[in-house]
């Protein structure tokens, strides 16, 4: 890097800085300014954000490790979630805005009563602010660190205290206004930066023909690097098991089963129910559509580029193929849109982490009766702390992918009770702590006993394991109250199927839920095949199919229309948190 290009990332960070301090005294006047930006944020802000921070620097890098090692093909992993943020969209999306809660986790007691929903809101505050933001933020600095490893001389450590330094102060000070904000110019900057170093790595090849004759050249076996869908056999790339699981089970049996924290902290503060579900999908279009093709790219073009020595560390060759073609001011630019990515990841979990350990843990159970800015505080220490309980995990790991396929199998068990307990009124609690701490103990125990087994054979046993252990617990346990599930459905309206006896205690109408359920389906669906279509298409045409390319547009196309057409003649749920019917459990706690 010249002189030029440390100027351009040295300015995207005082622009950050900046926006901070902008504000900084808008995000302190409430808990909901500083966590939920007021709930206020239009659908196309959210969807740039819900991009920006799983835009990661980890996440080039995992994509580059996954086409390395399966090809093309093995993407499939990660666009196998695109069902599941379909069906986030289009149903999940709703119940989550109508909820007016504060986090994923304080949806807990309001589904649920007595001391098993205060005793799972610990827990899982502690499971998700914890543990898994904790984790999460140590393989992004896993993945930074080899990224300025590839780009730099310099000593990462010093680098990386830096820039997450600044993430900590923008985040803490601006609070979630500053993490929107940023997020939109961190992802238009990193977007671009992407867009040109793929476009900077093919001309360096040659072309689209000379890559694909090239990296035919080097295929062994039957295996087809370029290939969009995996080739089965011996020498294939994948099982025809692996993709079923990815496509049957994956998509479901994981954390972000009906939204996930981060994205469900975006649904929250939107302005409108009909905005938390425009954002989701647009995210679903920017992620699974656009985004990863450039990355797709610039693995097989490298494969071509790099000497083999310089592909030994598949985690470095990003980096290496950056520094490789970019030239000066291109690969400044390149390099922000990174260190964006990196702190729109870190800005994101430091905040959502100091939410649950702040409004699920220590305001609701140790500190009642202290004022907004009082959590404020505790917030930005909380995000302190975090940050340095990520680096000092971060020093034990050593692969992304690896980091990634563990934490989604940790908790993949449990991942059909945080969707059951929408659309069944006899789960309870306990459905969802045996179902977390059986897929757990099952994940864990399978990575330190069989650590050759691949991750969907880990990922099946334990969504077995953890299944036939939350149904048993179910139905051994006392159903919640009638009371608190009539407090339930009436702020959600989860919907009449497998709510009927609710709602005809709570006086619902069931008539007005009658299609409901089918119309968000129909959505799902279409979602789908719109997201597919597009992505495909884009890929058909990278490669120079153009034909194919253009009936995968027209069938995206199609569903498009007919999908926006259906979503506009809906009638959302207009449901604001000061129309909420407080539980027992919450008047107790006031008059307490």
């Amino acid at each position: 890097m010249t002189l030029v290009d440390i100027l351009i990332v040295a300015a995207y960070i005082l622009a950050s800085i900046l926006i901070g301090i902008w504000f900084s005294k808008k995000a302190g006047q409430s808990k909901d300014a500083f966590f939920l930006a007021g709930r206020s944020a239009p659908w196309w802000l959210i969807g740039v954000s819900m991009a920006a921070t799983n835009f990661s620097v980890d996440t080039p890098i995992a994509i580059v490790e996954t086409v390395y090692s399966e090809g093309i093909a093995g993407v499939w992993f990660v666009w196998a979630g695109l069902i599941s943020v379909s069906l986030v969209s289009f149903v999940f999306a709703r119940l989550w805005r109508r909820s007016g809660v504060m986090t994923d986790v304080e949806l807990t007691e309001l589904r649920y009563d007595g001391q098993s929903a205060a005793v799972l809101r610990v827990l899982k505050g502690l499971y998700f602010g914890a543990i898994f933001n904790i984790f999460i933020v140590g393989w992004v600095f896993l993945a930074m660190y080899k990224m300025i490893q590839g780009l730099t001389p310099f000593n990462p450590i010093w680098i990386l205290g830096f820039l997450a330094a600044v993430a900590l102060f923008y985040s803490a000070s601006g609070g979630f206004y500053s993490v929107l904000v940023t997020d939109m110019m961190q992802y238009v900057i990193a977007l671009l930066g992407s867009i040109f170093l793929a476009a900077a790595a093919l001309y360096e090849v040659g072309g689209i023909t000379t890559l694909v004759t090239k990296l035919n050249e080097r295929t062994t076996g039957t295996t087809d690097t370029t290939s969009f869908l995996p080739t089965f056999g011996e020498d294939g790339t994948m099982p025809f098991v692996v993709l079923g699981t990815y496509l049957t089970v994956q998509w479901w049996a994981n954390k972000y089963a009906d939204g996930g924290g981060k994205h469900i902290q975006r649904m929250l503060s939107a302005r409108s129910e009909r905005d938390a579900v425009g954002g989701s999908f647009l995210y679903a279009i920017l992620n699974y559509t656009l985004q990863i093709w450039p990355w797709i790219l610039v693995a097989l073009c490298s494969m071509v580029l790099l000497d083999p020595s310089e592909q030994s560390d598949s985690m470095q060759v990003y980096s290496k193929t950056m520094t490789k073609v970019l030239p000066i001011g291109l690969l400044g630019l390149c390099v922000t849109g990174l260190v964006g990515a990196f702190m729109s990841t870190i800005d994101t979990h430091l905040h959502l982490g100091a939410s649950y350990l702040v409004n699920d843990i220590y305001r609701r159970f140790l500190v009642k009766g202290a004022d907004d800015k009082h959590y404020v505080a505790a917030s930005r220490v909380a995000m302190g702390l975090i940050l340095i309980m990520s680096i000092g995990l971060s020093i034990s790991m050593d692969s992304v992918v690896g980091a990634w396929k563990f934490l989604l199998t940790f908790a993949g068990g449990a991942g059909a009770t945080w969707i059951i307990r929408w659309f069944w009124w006899r789960a309870n609690a306990w459905t969802e702590f045996s179902g977390m701490l059986a897929s757990g103990i099952c994940a864990t125990a399978l990575q330190a006993i069989f650590p050759d087994w691949h991750y969907t054979s880990r990922l099946l046993v334990t969504v077995a394991v953890s299944t036939l252990t939350w149904l048993i617990v179910t139905l051994l346990t006392p159903p919640t109250s009638d009371e608190q599930l009539v407090v339930f459905a009436k702020r959600v309206r989860p919907g009449r199927m497998g709510w009927g006896r609710i709602y005809d205690l709570a006086g619902i109408d069931r008539t007005k839920d009658i299609g409901v359920l089918g119309r968000n389906l129909m959505s799902v669906l279409l979602g789908i095949t719109f997201l597919l279509g597009l992505c495909f298409s884009i890929g058909q045409l990278i490669f120079g199919e153009v034909f194919s390319s253009l009936v995968l547009a027209m069938i995206a196309l199609v569903a498009g229309l007919v999908l926006y057409r259906l979503e506009q003649n809906r009638v959302s749920i207009e449901i604001t948190t000061k129309d909420h019917e407080p539980s027992t459990l919450e008047k107790m706690q006031e008059q307490i």
